[in-house]
C-alpha cells in the first residue's frame, strides 16, 4: 500500500508541501524540528509515500516510560508486577496524514505500522505501553483502538495523555 523511508534531508521538498494546517502543531513538528530530532537520535520519523511518492503521512516515536499507580492498576484491569511503578513504553510523538490524502484508511494504516514496531520493540527491550498525547479532535480516533484517556492537559494546547497496554492488542 505505502513505501515508507526515514526522515532526510532529500525529502525537504516534500516535507515543505506537506498539508496538516487543520492540526498546525503536528505540521510544524514535521517541518521544524523532526529532522534535528531524528538526526540528534532522540525521536525517529518514519515518512509514508503512495505510489507515486507523494508524501502522504508520518510518524514520530521515541521511548517513554510510564508511572502506574495501584489504583489504576484497578481502574484498567491492568495485570502487573506488583512492587513495580515505572512500567517501559513508546511514545507516538506525532502522527500526521496529508489534508489531500485524509478518510481512505491512512491513518489506521500508519498507526497499524506503529503497533507492529512497538510490538517488535518489545520482544527485544521489553516494553509494555504505547503512549500519545492527543488532539482533541483526535482522542475518539484512538480511543477506537484500544487507547485509554489517563487525564487531560490544557494550557498552551488541549490534549490527552492515552495510553495502550500492549497485551491488551487482540493477535
Amino acid at each position: 500500500m505505502l513505501t515508507y523511508r526515514n526522515i532526510s534531508w532529500e525529502c525537504q521538498n516534500l516535507i515543505e508541501g506537506f498539508d496538516c494546517s487543520d492540526e498546525i502543531s503536528v505540521e510544524l513538528f514535521l517541518k521544524e524540528q523532526a529532522f534535528m530530532l531524528h538526526h540528534l537520535r532522540s525521536a525517529v520519523t518514519r515518512l509514508y509515500f503512495d505510489e507515486n511518492q507523494n508524501l502522504v503521512g508520518y510518524f514520530a516515536l521515541y521511548n517513554d516510560h510510564v508511572h502506574v499507580f495501584a489504583n489504576q492498576m484497578t481502574k484498567y484491569g491492568w495485570n502487573l508486577p506488583e512492587g513495580l511503578d515505572l512500567f517501559p513504553a513508546v511514545k507516538l510523538h506525532y502522527l500526521g496524514v496529508d489534508r489531500k490524502y485524509r478518510n481512505r484508511g491512512y491513518g489506521e494504516y500508519l498507526l497499524g505500522e506503529v503497533v507492529e514496531l512497538v510490538e517488535d520493540i518489545a520482544k527485544t527491550s521489553g516494553c509494555n505501553f504505547l503512549t500519545i498525547e492527543a488532539l482533541p479532535n483526535a482522542v475518539e480516533f484512538y480511543a477506537k483502538y484500544g487507547f485509554q484517556i489517563r487525564s487531560r492537559q490544557s494550557g498552551k494546547g488541549e490534549f490527552y495523555h492515552m495510553v495502550l497496554k500492549l497485551d491488551e492488542l487482540e493477535e
